[in-house]
């Protein structure tokens, strides 16, 4: 390896580390004490959409999520319009719980006023309040929040609920935490 390709490793390491420092940090701002679980990719139709990971307090239990605070973070793979994360969200809530059309018009319009448009390697992070709503945050940086608990047990419960479309990521949680 000649001085140059040393030179540049170095400060490929230097970067992924203070990125990875400044989410550790975020994440101990948002929720003090939290520990990462391992990080679970979701995948769509063979395309890759986005790693997640919880942040964690001793004691949570993933079959009983909506008892703790906990931090969701998904480091996004693929470019999407917040709009489009927002219907998603909102369709994948749906088949979790029922919804009235007031519910569904204003949790909508608050996702799509508060999610970014997103690009590979971008961090959205979600925290959950218990009886209080969802905080969301970008790229370590406070977005706005939902002061509402079932749309927060809704929303979390798109990776938690034992209905989730996603399955093995919760499975992987479970058997982790």
């Amino acid at each position: 390896m000649n001085i140059l390709q040393c030179r540049l490793w170095q400060i490929l390491l230097v970067v992924v580390l203070s990125n990875v420092s400044a989410v550790a940090a975020t994440n101990e701002t948002i929720l003090p004490g939290a520990k990462p679980s391992s990080t679970q990719r979701y995948q769509f139709w063979g395309f890759e959409i986005y790693d997640a990971r919880l942040w964690t307090s001793p004691g949570f239990s993933v079959q009983q999520y909506t008892a703790s605070p906990f931090v969701l973070e998904l480091s996004y793979l693929r470019n999407f319009e917040g709009a489009a994360i927002a219907k998603r969200s909102m369709d994948e809530m749906r088949k979790l719980g029922s919804i009235n059309a007031a519910q569904e018009k204003e949790w909508l319009k608050a996702m799509t006023d508060i999610f970014p448009n997103v690009r590979p390697g971008d961090r959205l992070m979600g925290f959950y309040k218990p009886n209080e709503g969802a905080e969301f945050w970008f790229q370590q940086k406070r977005l706005g929040a939902i002061t509402d608990p079932q749309f927060a047990k809704l929303f979390f419960g798109i990776w938690l609920h034992e209905a989730t479309s996603a399955p093995a990521i919760r499975q992987a949680w479970i058997n982790g935490l």
